[in-house]
Parts: C-alpha cells; structure tokens; sequence
C-alpha cells in the first residue's frame, strides 16, 4: 500500500465578507457580499493533494451544530475521509476581504481546534512518509496532543506552518517543537516574530531563513507575497520570483496553497526549487479567486 501524507489540523467554516475598505471604530459599513467555503488551513493543504491526487489522511476534527454539519457535508462531498469526531458545536472564521484582497480573520474556536489523546492514539505512524501541522491547533491546550505524537515518533518527518497567530502558540510548546527538526513554512511576518527581529534589510529573508535553518537543523520556506519566497536547505540559497497578478481578489488561503502544493510535488519526486516554483504558481492562483482554495489545476 502506498504510504500518505498525514496532515492534522481544522477544517473550518469560512464565512467571507467583502467590503470595500475595513471599518474603523463605531464606523458602520455594508458588506456587498458574504459567502460560506469550507476553509481551515489543513483543509486548504490537504486539497492541493487532493487535487494532484496524492493520498493523504485529514486529521481535522468535525464537531455539531450548523458549522459542524457544513464542515461534515463538504468533506463528504469531496471524497475525504473524517476520522475525528467531536460531540463539541465547531466554530467559524470569518474572512473579512476588502477591495485589493487584503484579509483579516475573526476566529471562533470550536471542536475544529480542539483534539483528543485518544485520537492519536489511533493513527499508525508507520503508514505515513510525513506530517504536517499548523500554529492554529496547537495554539489551543490540546494542542500538546499534537506535540506529543511527533514525540512520539521522532522518525516522522513533518513540516511546521505556524501561521499568523504564531507568537500565540504556548512558548515552551513551540520550543519543543522546534527541537524535533520540522519543515518550516513560514511568511516573512512570521518569520521575524519567530526571531524577534524587526529591522528591515536586503536579504532580510535569506538572514530569517539561515537562522532558523541553525535552529532547527532542517529546510526553511519563508514567503513574502509579491516580493516572492526564499528556501535554505542543506545551507544553499534558494529563491523564486512571485508572479505578477493584475488584481488581487482574496489573499485567504494561497500560503497554504503554497506548502500544500510544495509537499505534493516532492512526495511525486519534484526536486525542491522545481516544486517551489509550482508552489508559488498554485499560490498566486488561488490570490485570483474567491475563497480559500481552487477548486480544479
């Protein structure tokens, strides 16, 4: 049997309201359209494979009430498998997407977030090449169940996408899981609040990504939208220019489109700078459509 890419996290309700610019505050605005996708940056990773057709198991947990039952009906319908169920209501994100793409996010964690023990317990190790992770889950207490199963099974490589909330993830939780030695994908933003840096430089991204590929003794993605991505492995330098895009419609999910189409190519064989190439083409494709994910190649 074909081992799989093991990814954990949420798939989430995304509720994305467009408005034309973000309201200030007591300002009132009318949104010109609001829709609901299925979202959560698991999901959005695990759709790249779906969409290359490389297998993969979704450890996303589905809970009750009416996001719930959405969550439940969208992965049912796109073929993939729920292996984690919750008797807790999931919760929302609301995507909030003004005119040039530009989104802020308002989170309401429910079961998506959360994980039991047991759970993992559940999972074969042996029948995965990888894993995948984000900052999102293991933000929430339960998130040491996702720590302790790396632990556990320190020959599975996996890739650490910690994402926008990263320096809300419990500092010793991050720490430790940095010490075994994952992937890291990362935008630049994320990349200096890893570091605590701030200043502003030339090769700001290659000196992010050289520090941290010191800290965890593996590879370092670090993208930066328009500006491109960068990638150390194994000390050499590699850099792929952004394409350009006329217009902007919704920036929300293109990172994850990004590492999911990344991982992807190199479960195929890709080598790495032709797979990153292929990332930042799938990711500046998803910039041009509603929603976070596309929906055929």
């Amino acid at each position: 049997m074909q081992k799989k890419t093991l990814i954990i996290g949420s798939a989430v309700a995304d509720i994305t309201i467009r408005v034309d610019h973000l309201p200030g505050l007591e300002e009132d605005v009318n949104p010109y359209s609001q829709t609901m996708h299925l979202g959560g940056c698991a999901y959005n990773t695990a759709n790249m494979f779906r969409l290359m057709k490389e297998p993969f198991d979704l450890c996303a947990p589905v809970g009750t009430g009416i996001y719930g039952d959405f969550v439940r009906r969208k992965l049912e319908e796109k073929g993939i498998r729920i292996l984690f169920e919750s008797p807790e209501e999931n919760g929302c994100c609301y995507c909030i997407v003004d005119e040039q793409g530009r989104r802020t996010f308002l989170s309401v964690h429910g079961a998506e977030y959360r994980f039991e023990k047991n759970w993992f317990d559940r999972l074969d190790a042996d029948a995965y090449t990888m894993g995948y992770c984000c900052g999102f889950e293991l933000e929430e207490d339960t998130g040491e169940y996702i720590l302790d199963f790396f632990r556990k099974h320190p020959s599975l490589p996996f890739c650490y996408a910690p994402g926008p909330r990263i320096m809300s993830v419990p500092h010793d939780r991050q720490e430790a899981l940095l010490d075994l030695h994952p992937l890291l994908h990362l935008n630049l933003k994320e990349a200096r609040a890893l570091l605590h840096r701030t200043k502003t430089e030339t090769e700001e991204m290659r000196i992010c990504a050289g520090l941290l590929a010191e800290r965890t003794g593996n590879t370092v993605i670090i993208t930066d939208g328009e500006n491109g991505c960068g990638c150390m492995e194994n000390g050499q330098w590699m850099f792929v220019l952004a394409e350009p895009l006329d217009h902007v419609v919704d920036s929300t999910g293109a990172g994850d489109a990004h590492i999911g189409t990344y991982l992807a190519c190199r479960q195929k064989g890709m080598g790495t700078y032709d797979a990153l190439v292929q990332a930042s083409h799938i990711g500046a494709r998803v910039c041009t459509v509603h929603g976070a994910v596309l929906e055929e190649l």
